[in-house]
């Protein structure tokens, strides 16, 4: 049986590893919540501010077809020079509408990155839907 303690520390590098890697930008495979709080699901997310402390900041990914409001959604699909980047296995829609600040360790893995140009879009989206 392994060393409870050595165990303890591998886990911990672990985390202290992931946590170091997380920038702005990044797409995750996060647990995130349902906006009524009811429920939760296992989704692909983006990083939409400076990770700070434990808490980050995210915007919601849906690769269900459908635009509720356009000017606060990005589509991201494999036509796009910046899709495989992301780690997206679908055409999908960043919902800069859809955000929630989730602590670190709800994030499952990093599937990749968004590109400049998708950047931009970000940024536009989010002053929108920020009304900034």
């Amino acid at each position: 049986m392994a060393n409870p303690s050595r165990l303890a520390r591998a886990v911990a590098a672990r985390v202290r590893r992931r946590q170091a890697a997380l920038d702005r930008d990044d797409v995750v495979l996060v647990t995130f919540p349902f906006t009524d709080l009811a429920g939760e699901k296992l989704r692909p997310a983006l990083v939409v501010g400076r990770p700070l402390g434990e808490d980050v900041i995210m915007a919601f990914i849906t690769g269900r077809a459908g635009v509720a409001d356009a000017a606060a959604e990005l589509v991201i699909a494999p036509p796009d020079p910046e899709f495989a980047p992301t780690g997206l296995k679908v055409a999908s829609r960043v919902r800069l509408n859809k955000i929630a600040t989730l602590h670190r360790n709800l994030i499952r893995r990093r599937l990749g990155r968004i590109g400049p140009r998708t950047r931009r879009a970000v940024d536009r989206g989010l002053r929108y839907a920020f009304d900034l």
